[in-house]
């Protein structure tokens, strides 16, 4: 199966890459209907924006300079955790995990690897995953706190994702910079939006965001398609 879905992933890379371009406008509109839903029940998502906005005040006092200068050991083992759930995904098997303070880390998996798994840690908030799938049990202030702690991971996620990403990195060469540059904004629109519908409307805020985001993208294409006919 690891290998089906490999051989597949390597065949699908390109298409993947050109339907997530095309799809970013969509996405963009989308995330701008949900701006304004929330702007219009801020009250839902002032706990999201609490922890947010505590934590990014954190790492810019406190934790940028350092993570500036030296990696830091729990990033780097968030970072292979990810990759670990990809491979995971992806019916590979995982037989060991290093993560460093300065000198990064890596997994052992048997196998081959994709480039959904090389690229999985600068989209995929995996801290707010476990937040997220907890918070349909919740209610109250439960709850309340919860959706704080999913705004700290999106902060995190938004920090580590900006310290990660750069030409040294080496699951970018795997994935190739031209290919990067084409998925990841879309697939980062995708990943904030759901967080940000989650925080705002729960699991049923969430499937709204994904039907705007097709919606949107349809329409786009209609709104093209008559316009090259009436050139034609």
């Amino acid at each position: 199966m690891n290998s089906i879905i490999n051989s597949s992933l390597r065949l699908l890379k390109w298409p993947i890459a050109i339907s997530a371009v095309l799809a970013l406008p969509g996405l963009l509109l989308a995330s701008v209907d949900l701006g304004r839903e929330i702007a219009d029940h801020r009250e839902n998502v002032d706990p999201f924006l609490i922890g947010l906005t505590a934590y990014l005040v954190a790492w810019f006092v406190f934790l940028r300079e350092r993570s500036l200068r030296d990696s830091s050991f729990w990033s780097t083992l968030e970072h292979e955790l990810t990759h670990i759930l990809f491979t995971l995904i992806s019916f590979g098997k995982v037989r060991g995990l290093n993560a460093t303070d300065r000198q990064g880390g890596y997994i052992h998996h048997l196998g081959g690897g994709n480039w959904l798994i090389a690229i999985s840690p600068y989209f995929f908030p995996t801290l707010s995953l476990p937040v997220i799938l907890l918070m349909p049990a919740l209610d109250g202030d439960a709850q309340q706190i919860a959706t704080g702690i999913l705004g700290v991971t999106a902060a995190y996620h938004i920090t580590s994702t900006h310290q990660e990403a750069h030409r040294q990195q080496t699951d970018l060469h795997y994935t190739g910079f031209r290919f990067a540059w084409c998925f990841l904004p879309a697939a980062n629109f995708l990943s904030y939006g759901l967080i940000l519908a989650m925080a705002s409307s729960g699991m049923g805020g969430m499937n709204d965001y994904v039907a705007n985001c097709w919606n949107e993208s349809q329409a786009l294409f209609s709104q093209g398609f008559e316009h090259v006919k009436d050139l034609i």
